[in-house]
C-alpha cells in the first residue's frame, strides 16, 4: 500500500496512527506531497488533490482519510477501532465529525490567513472559524466521559485535532479552562502511535 501524505497534515497523522494501532503500518510506503502549486491541489493522485490517499494493491486509489482508516480496519482483526452497531455507532462516528470538523476549522483558518495571497483573506471568516474550533473544544471537554478510555476512530481523531491545533495555534491554549480534556490528552498523546507522529514544526 502507498500513501501520499505530510507530516504536518491532521488527516494524513489520523490515517498512520490508525495504521499502527491495526499493526499495518510497515505495510505502507509513505511518499511526500506535491507542494509546488497548493493552488491546483497537492496529491495528484486524487481529483480533490487533497491528503491524503491510498493506493491499494489492485491499484485503486481510497481517499479521504476516514474511508481509509475504514478500509484498514477492515484488514485486520487486532483491534477494532469502529465498534459497535447502530445509535452506539452512530455516537461514535458524531464524535469523529466533531473532531473533524474543529481541525477541518483550524486548517482553514490557518490557510486563510497565512497562504491566501494578500488581500484575498477574509478575517471575518477566520473570525467565524474560531467560533467553531472554540465550540467544539468546549464541547469536547463537556463529553470526556464518552470517550475517556476508548481507543477507537473518535479518539484518535480528536488527539490529531488536538495536536494540530497545538502546532498551529499553541498560542491560544486550548486547555485553559479544560481540564477534563487536558487530562484525557496528557495520557492519550502518551501512546506510542502518537509519540511517533508528533508533527514537526513549520
Amino acid at each position: 500500500m502507498k500513501l501520499c501524505h505530510s507530516p504536518t497534515s491532521p488527516y494524513a497523522r489520523k490515517v498512520i496512527v490508525t495504521a499502527k494501532e491495526l499493526g499495518l503500518f510497515d505495510q505502507i510506503e509513505t511518499f511526500g506531497a506535491d507542494v509546488s502549486n497548493r493552488f491546483v491541489g497537492i496529491n495528484p493522485a486524487t481529483p480533490l488533490g487533497k491528503l491524503p490517499s491510498l493506493e491499494v494493491e489492485s491499484g485503486v486509489v481510497l481517499f479521504d482519510s476516514i474511508v481509509i482508516c475504514e478500509y484498514m480496519n477492515g484488514l485486520t482483526d487486532s483491534v477494532d477501532l469502529f465498534p459497535g452497531t447502530g445509535l452506539d455507532y452512530a455516537k461514535m462516528m458524531t464524535l469523529h465529525a466533531l473532531a473533524n470538523g474543529m481541525t477541518e476549522a483550524c486548517f482553514q483558518r490557518r490557510f486563510d490567513s497565512t497562504a491566501m495571497p494578500d488581500g484575498e483573506g477574509s478575517p471575518s471568516w477566520c473570525a467565524r472559524l474560531k467560533v467553531s474550533m472554540e465550540n467544539s473544544l468546549n464541547e469536547l471537554e463537556a463529553r470526556v466521559s464518552e470517550f475517556d478510555g476508548k481507543l477507537d476512530i473518535a479518539t484518535i481523531a480528536i488527539g490529531c485535532a488536538l495536536g494540530y491545533h497545538d502546532l498551529r495555534f499553541s498560542f491560544e491554549n486550548w486547555r485553559e479552562g479544560r481540564p477534563q480534556l487536558t487530562a484525557w490528552y496528557e495520557e492519550f498523546s502518551s501512546r506510542p502511535s502518537m509519540t511517533d507522529t508528533v508533527p514537526p514544526e513549520a
